[in-house]
């Protein structure tokens, strides 16, 4: 058995290598990500002048980054010194990166073509799953390493930097070693064994269809509707206001779990951030907004809302509530307006509606 196990193995590698391979079958299953990286310094980045595609859900869209690794319209060169008359980083996760989306058409790309006609230029450092000790270390980095001069800084925190900044907390170091270990051997054993490919796109597909299955399950009960009755779009709302890591602004099991040590660990953070930015004569601003789940919920608005503003004023911080532009009074009408179907992140018009607060809000 050992010996025929062993041949079988020697045999797949070898037709997956000169002939199956061919086929481009792990390109199509499971395409280029690899211009997202990972970072000794700050964690996780983004490949410098990359020119390709991304994905998120059903959506695959134009992707491309600067000199500095950040999404951006074209593989520009940055300058340590800016040509406009001002330099203005924006910093945060995934809804800053504008997942799903082309740089032009998220809210920093409708900022940028807005306010270089006003010769200020907008660089875009937000990355999915960025928190607090991430936007310290890589701002430190650009600042004194890489020697970027820029005027001022504006931070998205998001609703995940609580849950993220506990789990880097205790996972940084380890994270990204064993990710990057991870990741090498699953792709090389999806791209030269074939079998493996087959196998491991079979249980994916029963994984969706299980998945499925539970959540059509839950939203019916969710909405006290029948299994069989349930509608795509209820399906979609109840996945947009259930995302685990959104839940700790309302859930007191969540709070306790994470919330209250990811706060404490994002305050010490900020205040890093913002103490590095007072010292090279950098403005700092402070931006909050909430996922479908607090538009839903009746979230505890002293949990964040109250506390940042609050830690806000003590600094003298401009900031920035979005919260209060999200009609929660109608909230099913407002999540499907502004946010992906099934999703927490913004759709196209959720960008555009974002790009003009902040416009009228910042820059207006």
């Amino acid at each position: 058995f050992f010996k025929i196990t062993i041949i079988v193995i020697l045999l797949d590698f070898i037709l997956t290598f000169f002939f199956i391979s061919r086929l481009n079958f792990y390109e199509i299953f499971y395409p280029k990500l690899d211009h997202r990286i990972a970072n000794n310094i700050y964690h996780h980045s983004f490949k410098e002048n990359v020119n390709t595609y991304d994905y998120w859900g059903k959506f695959r869209y134009r992707f491309i980054t600067n000199s500095l690794g950040f999404k951006d319209r074209s593989n520009q060169h940055i300058k340590v010194n800016t040509d406009l008359n001002k330099r203005i980083i924006i910093n945060g996760d995934s809804f800053t990166e504008g997942i799903g989306f082309e740089y032009d058409d998220t809210f920093v790309g409708l900022l940028d073509k807005h306010l270089y006609k006003k010769n200020i230029e907008i660089l875009n450092a937000g990355v999915a799953s960025q928190s607090p000790i991430l936007y310290l270390k890589k701002i430190k980095y650009l600042i004194e390493v890489q020697k970027i001069k820029f005027d001022e800084l504006i931070i998205f925190l998001d609703i995940s930097d609580i849950p993220d900044e506990y789990y880097y907390n205790r996972n940084f170091d380890n994270d990204i070693k064993m990710n990057s270990f991870r990741d090498i051997s699953q792709e090389f054993l999806l791209k030269y064994f074939s079998s493996y490919l087959f196998f491991d796109i079979i249980f994916s597909k029963l994984d969706i269809l299980k998945e499925n299955l539970f959540v059509r399950l839950k939203a019916s009960k969710e909405f006290n509707i029948s299994f069989s009755d349930i509608t795509e779009e209820q399906i979609n709302l109840y996945e947009s206001i259930n995302v685990e890591r959104g839940n700790w602004t309302h859930d007191e099991y969540y709070w306790s779990l994470y919330g209250i040590q990811g706060r404490k660990l994002a305050e010490k953070n900020l205040e890093k951030l913002y103490n590095l930015c007072n010292k090279h004569n950098i403005k700092f601003t402070l931006i909050i907004y909430p996922w479908p789940s607090q538009i839903y919920f009746d979230h505890q608005s002293i949990r964040h809302q109250i506390h940042w503003k609050k830690w806000a004023d003590q600094r003298n911080i401009k900031f920035i509530d979005l919260f209060d532009y999200f009609d929660n009074t109608k909230p099913k009408e407002i999540i499907k307006k502004y946010f992906i179907p099934g999703d927490a992140h913004w759709n196209k018009d959720g960008h555009q509606f974002i790009y003009n607060i902040i416009k009228k809000e910042y820059f207006d």
